[in-house]
């Protein structure tokens, strides 16, 4: 169990993704993982959320990936976090991802990221939320419109860097 206030007034990225055998949120993880030195040199802490259970998440993620990720990634099958937080499901944002498939697919391939079980819902499109850990206060956030979003996670601290927090 990971709770804000164990954090401080640190900001928290809160990172909801779609299931543990997605090969876009592989994707998002590895490249997660390369940025957090970056998120965390600002202050920044990481928890990440995927719907499957923590088995599927320990086969698909933990077991595959040559870099454990250096934050939580929380199990919630049941999407209770995602709910309070207004994480939805779109067939457009299914047909958005169709479109960036030539740019990200040698990514998944070379990582080996392939598609498995669909333990979850299967168009729910991955959101961050930027939070104070101590306050709860919600910084920022950004609802994807497709599975994968490639813009760099740190983009997200921009109102620490550049306004009031």
């Amino acid at each position: 169990m990971v709770s804000l206030a164990r954090f401080g007034n640190k900001p928290v990225l809160l990172v909801f993704l779609r299931y543990a055998g997605c090969p876009w949120c592989n994707l998002t993880i590895h490249r997660l993982t390369l940025e957090y030195p970056l998120l965390k040199k600002q202050g920044c802490e990481v928890v990440a959320f995927i719907q499957s259970d923590e088995a599927s998440i320990q086969r698909n993620i933990y077991d595959r990936h040559k870099t454990t990720p250096p934050f939580p990634i929380i199990a919630d099958p049941e999407r209770k976090i995602y709910n309070l937080y207004g994480v939805q499901s779109s067939k457009l944002a299914f047909v958005k991802s169709a479109t960036k498939l030539p740019s990200w697919v040698h990514s998944v391939k070379d990582l080996d990221y392939k598609q498995t079980k669909i333990d979850g819902d299967f168009f729910l499109v991955p959101a961050l939320f930027l939070v104070n850990g101590k306050s709860r206060k919600l910084l920022t956030c950004r609802y994807a419109t497709s599975f994968y979003d490639d813009e760099a996670f740190i983009t997200i601290l921009e109102p620490l860097l550049f306004g009031d927090h």
